[in-house]
């Protein structure tokens, strides 16, 4: 039985030990997640959460073992769900998002990280879904840039000697109001994502 719990340890061990990456490292990793988005302003606008998803790539440079520079290109999909009268009214923006973060790695072998940094995005398409059918809404969006901060936590494991997979909470709250009105509505989103981590 010791045998056995030494000979696992070391494999562990081993599939860990990968984790760690070297200045001047450069991985690439294809994403997906499910997005849970809705808007917050100082008004009660009796909206509930819209849930999407989330595909792109994450690429990362790295500094050193703890910091790394995380950048990307996603297709991110927010909006918020309004139920009056029993009727569902489902605004639908879709954006190209351009994170630009930090990440610190951490843990005994770096397989932790927690990101943060600005995150910009470019308005693709904004439709609502209404009882009758659904409509353009994309004249209505006050700009067709948003930006906001983003923070997100995660943890990477090895499943081949080049190739680590992660899992992800990460978190988005907009800074650009969305609507020209007396009061601000901004972005908001939570995302639990899955990616694949290659080293070319």
């Amino acid at each position: 039985m010791k045998k056995v719990i030494f000979i696992a340890i070391l494999v562990l061990g081993g599939c860990t030990l990968h984790a760690q990456s070297d200045s001047g490292d450069f991985t690439l990793a294809p994403q997906i997640g499910l997005n849970l988005s809705n808007y917050t302003s100082s008004e009660n606008l009796n909206n509930k959460i819209r849930t999407a998803f989330n595909i792109g790539a994450i690429g990362e440079y790295y500094f050193n073992d703890r910091w790394s520079l995380r950048f990307g290109l996603l297709y991110d999909s927010k909006g918020t769900k309004v139920t009056f009268s029993g009727e569902d009214y489902i605004d639908k923006l879709n954006y190209l998002a351009i994170p630009l973060h930090m990440n610190w790695h951490f843990g005994s072998n770096r397989n932790w990280f927690l990101n943060f940094g600005p995150t910009f995005g470019v308005l693709l398409s904004a439709k609502a879904d209404l009882p009758g059918g659904e409509i353009d809404i994309k004249d209505q969006i006050k700009s067709s840039f948003d930006a906001g901060l983003g923070l997100g936590i995660g943890y990477k494991f090895d499943v081949a000697d080049s190739t680590q997979m992660y899992i992800q909470y990460q978190g988005y709250s907009g800074f650009i109001s969305l609507l020209d009105t007396d009061f601000n509505v901004f972005n908001t989103t939570s995302a639990f994502n899955v990616g694949v981590i290659f080293q070319p």
